[in-house]
């Protein structure tokens, strides 16, 4: 059963010792990095529920993705915030699917955390690999 959640976007944050360059832009490794995390626990948590295949090769997913078309939207100088998209492709049992995702990227000035706030369709695929539809 698919729980369905009333936000349209989830956000990670992660505390990055020091990060005094200000919000890193959208194609930075602080950011990649962010998105990875949120990718690696979505194919973690599905990886004993797929319906096609071993969890081993279902994890095999996480050798296979790619984070490309990286662009920045919109800079907000005043309150140092990008609006970014960008394209994630998904490869498991040969079967390959992409997505356009949108992002933003902030820091919180009071504890120097970097948050980064996405579109859960860009984890659709995962879900759909793993129930198979």
């Amino acid at each position: 059963m698919q729980k369905k959640t009333s936000a349209s976007a989830l956000l990670i944050s992660v505390l990055l010792a020091g990060c005094a360059g200000g919000t890193p832009d959208c194609g930075d490794a602080d950011t990649l990095s962010i998105l990875d995390q949120a990718i690696e626990a979505e194919v973690e948590k599905y990886a004993s529920q797929t319906q096609r295949g071993t969890p081993e090769e279902f994890m095999g997913i996480l050798d296979t993705y790619e984070i490309s078309n990286i662009r920045t939207l919109d800079y907000d100088e005043a309150i140092d915030s990008y609006q970014c998209d960008a394209r994630v492709t998904y490869t498991y049992h040969d079967r390959e699917r992409s997505v356009d995702f949108t992002y933003r990227v902030d820091t919180d000035q009071a504890g120097g955390e970097v948050l980064v706030e996405y579109q859960n369709k860009m984890l659709t695929p995962i879900l759909g690999y793993a129930m198979g539809f």
